[in-house]
């Protein structure tokens, strides 16, 4: 029987067949979180790294200047979960980036600098720390840095899912019309809306307009391409006296204004509060997180890893892996920045989520 099994395999191999008995367990004892691990990345490792980058590596060198969060259980290497690509950019004074476009949402989250903005869609967003600037899958983008000091920020793309489903493109090739209508090749985009129309026109909450195309590029994801630290900050401190969640004390997620949903179709975006002294609850869910810590100092618990955070600290939580948080302090806030798949996982049927026992 067994060499009947081993000819039938053979034949099967030999015209790019395989039989499932022959991969059974590989297939249907497949684990969430496969390869990826939880993993930190330290702020102080990490931003005189950034400083030898600026130095040494042009912007020509890769259109961006970009160091990686590498999970060490990747595959690819620039793949920081199953779904996210986490990454730091840094542009030096006066530098510019050229305008591009691509097929994954991306977003920009500052960590440190003042003078740097993105230009989305004719639209100039200037940044300052903590702000969450988004470019939603399609739109055009280019970056720049008018301050007298390097700006740094945190990239979060689904590039990873976007290759898993081999329709990433990126297009760097962009035209506007000039004066007499002809079609010319711009390396920068011209602006055609006032700056920071995005907090002018979506920022007050409750309230939309009416007279507005809210359509944006070839973008599906929120019109609102903004959103500012300081507001989040203080929505976040207006509920602090409520129980706030189990597993992850206070928390806001970004929404698009237009339907109140997660800001790109495939990435959620949060912020939370730890309170002094607090300690969440473990739960597990299907989606995979990137982490930013903003403000204070903490400890979240990944199954049996220990990642020990503070300002400016990047980590990652696999898909599928239970976790909890806990502010060391017990007289500072701690705050977090986050970034989900779980839109991805919800439009799949994929997502779940569920209460873990210590």
């Amino acid at each position: 029987m067994e060499g009947i099994k081993e000819s039938i395999a053979a034949q099967a191999a030999a015209n790019s067949f395989i039989g499932l008995w022959q991969i059974v367990n590989e297939v249907e004892g497949a684990q969430l979180q496969k390869g990826f691990v939880p993993h930190l990345w330290r702020w102080d490792v990490l931003k005189p790294l950034m400083g030898e980058v600026s130095k040494n590596i042009t912007l020509q060198d890769a259109d961006r200047r970009v160091i990686i969060m590498s999970n060490p259980g990747a595959r690819h290497k620039h793949h920081s979960t199953n779904t996210l690509y986490l990454s730091c950019s840094i542009y030096n004074a006066g530098e510019l980036a050229p305008v591009h476009r691509h097929t994954s949402n991306a977003s920009r989250f500052v960590l440190e600098g003042a003078g740097g903005f993105t230009t989305i869609e004719g639209e100039k967003c200037t940044m300052s720390r903590g702000d969450l600037i988004i470019t939603p899958a399609g739109t055009w983008h280019d970056h720049g840095n008018e301050g007298d000091e390097p700006v740094i920020w945190v990239d979060v793309l689904d590039l990873p899912l976007v290759e898993n489903l081999a329709v990433s493109e990126f297009e760097f090739e962009y035209f506007e019309k000039d004066d007499s209508g002809k079609e010319t090749r711009k390396e920068y985009q011209r602006l055609t809306l006032p700056d920071n129309y995005s907090t002018m026109v979506y920022s007050s909450g409750g309230f939309l307009p009416t007279f507005i195309n809210h359509e944006r590029g070839r973008s599906a994801g929120s019109p609102m391409f903004v959103y500012r630290w300081s507001e989040a900050k203080a929505a976040l401190n207006r509920m602090r006296h409520m129980k706030g969640s189990p597993y992850d004390g206070i928390i806001l997620e970004y929404v698009n204004p237009i339907n109140g949903k997660a800001v790109t179709t495939t990435t959620s975006f949060h912020v939370q509060l730890l309170r002094p002294g607090e300690a969440t609850q473990a739960h597990r869910h299907t989606s995979s997180s990137a982490y930013c810590c903003l403000e204070g100092h903490g400890r979240t618990y990944v199954g049996d890893t220990v990642l020990e955070w503070g300002p400016n600290d990047m980590f990652v939580i696999p898909n599928g892996a239970p976790h909890r948080h806990e502010n060391l302090s017990g007289t500072e806030d701690a705050y977090l920045y986050s970034v989900s798949d779980a839109p991805a996982m919800k439009h799949l049927n994929l997502y779940r989520e569920e209460h873990v026992n210590p």
